[in-house]
């Protein structure tokens, strides 16, 4: 089922945006490649993505400084991963499918 987020004027003009849609944390983000939406959640200790840093599709979390691809959801370094002892299955977090029409933005869940 798709779920309106925002618009993508919006988007375009903040670049991240935290959501939380059908009670989920989203992190919605806009990047050179497209609109991606990943899980709001750091796999390290949970922290929300939003509030991190986003650079050509790479979200650093803010508290830890794991960088994750919005992208793929998959974390990019992966000896910053081994340093805070995350195991192999905490090494990519959830993607959502996005969905434009005309300025607006959905989101799949």
């Amino acid at each position: 089922m798709k779920y309106f987020a925002t618009k993508l004027s919006t988007l375009n003009e903040k670049m991240k945006l935290g959501l939380v849609i059908n009670n989920r944390s989203i992190l919605l983000t806009y990047t050179k490649n497209g609109v991606f939406a990943v899980r709001d959640k750091c796999p390290h200790m949970g922290s929300p993505l939003s509030s991190g840093t986003l650079i050509d599709g790479i979200i650093t979390c803010k508290f830890h400084g794991l960088p994750i691809s919005v992208e793929t959801g998959e974390v990019t370094n992966i000896q910053k991963a081994e340093f805070l002892k995350l195991d192999k299955y905490s090494l990519n977090i959830t993607t959502y499918k996005t969905i434009i029409e005309d300025d607006s933005v959905y989101i799949e869940l």
